[in-house]
């Protein structure tokens, strides 16, 4: 198996976004404590659906103002409510739905192997579930050391999920992120990990095992299992624990949460102290990743229990370099909504090779369009409190309309965005600069690294280091990205970017500065080009209709580069860079060889 692996991230909403939507917060009535992840259905004038975040808050559009709201947590009574309710309130009370020991408890107790044989009928039920559920996903994902933020990223992505493989499939749509520029850590390939999980599975995989992967044989081998009363569940649910006899870092422990009449499952639990995954590896050979402990949570929605409603996977590893040791926790949370229906997926005019997600996160749209009008709930304290961090002491990606190139020295990408502020530099197409070793670990008082100085880049995704593309001997290789959506008004919006794909180029670097105009000028006609395409799109166009378009665009863009490359001899002559540097500045108002001099 491939390894695969560790990453993290962060994405904002505007305050726009907040002050268009009805706010509330769920509690538990008896404690007084938020309930996070609440499956919240709207009712009326159309269905739609929901969650809490993990401050317990959720955050409803306004035109749902006169309908009503059925709020669902394992454990609790259903409740419904009329959205105007929050008008005046800002907390709803949930209230328990205690059960008692019933005959599958004193059953159980009776019959020991009871506990093994109703496990593996669930089992035998669910890894016959192979039907495949489209969805879209929403992730959110952050990790930290000693409480200080070092990354933080939330995206938008395809789903494909099944009851017996989990997800089996994740493609982004668009994301955002932060980090900590002088502890910059890398986790994001987390969607790998999760992808590659199965519920109830036995190929390989990279987590541990755990029952859902075994045989009865192998189940009675190598685990001890009872049931357990559900204190916090409803009727008819028991939860089957389940314990590896000899607890090697290889086995998951943990529970399931189980409709033991009609062998529903309604949640899986999973933990593992010092789990022995050694795929989890930094690509840093000077750097040790040595994982701590491991939490896998699996919920099923409420509403409809044949679907995956959310993981949450939490990993606390230890970060050893030079003789300093971090704890780092990691947190990715990945929401499966609107089920049935799927994002249109970006379209590029040429095919470009992403090494990772991030790479797509960056070339990717990330309009506050789009971001308004899909964003699941509201930020959280936490995450509030990480992105004003990163304004301070680190960068954001595609919180504007632009990244600019003194942020992407730290991100590293393999595709670059067009944009007219900033002309690219020899360095920019070659690598960047990573963050200078005197600026690399210093010590506090007590004898650790400061992460607010922190460590340069650890990433523990080997493909962010080694690139499996091919470089593209005839020259640049540049392209259109297109992507489609629908904004809260239904209307169907287009965005574009144009852009370079930097492991499969070729920039025959000389060090001079008119072949370096040269290059700029290259990225700036098919630029020129991507505006006229954006500029014959309406909103009444389908994507089909705005992909053509911009193919075609495309093809004249290519054909007005092979002009250039013909009448400037590819740069050398000077005169004629000159006269096309004039073109590009009349359209563009850039001047690339002034610029570069």
């Amino acid at each position: 198996m491939n390894k695969i692996n560790l990453l993290l991230a962060l994405v904002v909403c505007t305050s726009a976004w907040t002050q268009s939507k009805i706010e509330g917060h769920i509690y538990d009535e008896a404690t007084n404590t938020p309930l996070p992840y609440c499956s919240i259905k709207i009712y009326g004038s159309k269905e739609d659906y929901t969650i809490t975040n993990e401050d317990g808050k959720f955050a409803i559009g306004q035109e749902f103002a006169n309908d009503s709201l059925e709020i669902r947590h394992i454990g609790f009574k259903p409740k419904k409510e009329a959205l105007s309710y929050f008008k005046s309130e800002s907390r709803l009370y949930l209230e328990t739905d205690v059960s008692a020991l019933d005959e599958v408890v004193l059953t159980a107790g009776e019959d020991k192997e009871y506990p093994y044989r109703l496990l593996a009928q669930v089992v035998e039920k669910y890894r016959a579930k192979n039907s495949i559920t489209h969805s879209k996903a929403f992730l959110k994902l952050s990790s930290s050391a000693r409480n200080i933020p070092i990354e933080q990223i939330e995206g938008f992505y395809n789903s494909d999920q099944s009851l017996s493989g989990g997800i089996l499939d994740l493609k982004v749509k668009s994301g955002r992120f932060g980090q900590n520029k002088k502890f910059a850590f890398y986790s994001l390939d987390n969607t790998k990990i999760l992808s590659d999980f199965e519920l109830f599975g036995t190929t390989g995989q990279l987590l541990p095992n755990y029952p859902g992967n075994m045989n009865y044989e192998a189940i009675s081998r190598k685990y001890k299992v009872r049931i357990d009363p559900c204190t916090s569940c409803n009727e008819q649910d028991v939860a089957i624990a389940f314990f590896p006899k000899r607890p090697n870092g290889r086995l998951f422990y943990g529970k399931l949460i189980v409709d033991h009449a009609r062998l529903i499952v309604k949640r899986i639990e999973l933990g593992v102290k010092e789990p022995n995954i050694t795929d989890l590896a930094s690509i840093n050979e000077n750097i040790e990743l040595i994982p701590i402990e491991m939490q896998l949570d699996i919920a099923f929605d409420p509403m409809d229990l044949d679907k995956i409603q959310y993981l949450n996977l939490t990993l606390r590893m230890d970060y050893r370099f030079d003789g300093i040791s971090e704890i780092i926790d990691s947190r990715t949370f990945l929401y499966a909504y609107d089920y049935d229906f799927t994002f249109e997926a970006p379209y590029f005019t040429k095919e470009l090779t992403f090494n990772n997600d991030y790479d797509k996160i960056i070339a990717l749209q990330a309009s506050d369009h789009f971001w308004e009008s899909n964003y699941q709930f509201p930020k959280s304290f936490k995450d509030n409190r990480s992105m004003n961090f990163m304004k301070k002491h680190g960068y954001l990606i595609n919180y504007n309309s632009y990244i600019p190139l003194s942020d992407l020295m730290y991100a590293k990408p393999s595709v670059l965005s067009w944009h007219k502020d900033y002309r690219l530099q020899w360095e920019h197409l070659t690598n960047f600069t990573p963050v200078k070793e005197e600026e690399v670990g210093r010590k506090n008082s007590r004898g650790k690294r400061d992460v607010t100085v922190g460590q340069s880049f650890d990433s523990p995704v080997a493909a962010h280091i080694q690139s499996t593309s091919v470089k593209n001997s005839t020259g640049l290789n540049i392209t259109y990205v297109v992507d489609s959506y629908f904004d809260g008004e239904g209307k169907n919006k287009t965005e574009s970017r144009t852009l370079l794909d930097l492991t499969a180029s070729q920039f025959n670097n000389d060090g001079s500065r008119n072949r370096l105009a040269y290059i700029n000028i290259i990225f700036d006609i098919y630029e020129v080009y991507r505006q006229l395409a954006s500029s014959r799109i309406t909103d009444s166009m389908n994507s089909d209709e705005a992909k053509a378009i911009f193919d075609e665009i495309y093809q004249g863009a290519a054909i007005e580069v092979k002009k250039m490359q013909k009448e400037t001899q590819r740069g050398a002559d000077q005169e004629a860079l000159q006269l096309w540097n004039r073109r590009i500045n009349a359209r563009l108002g850039v001047d690339n060889i002034s610029l570069n001099r």
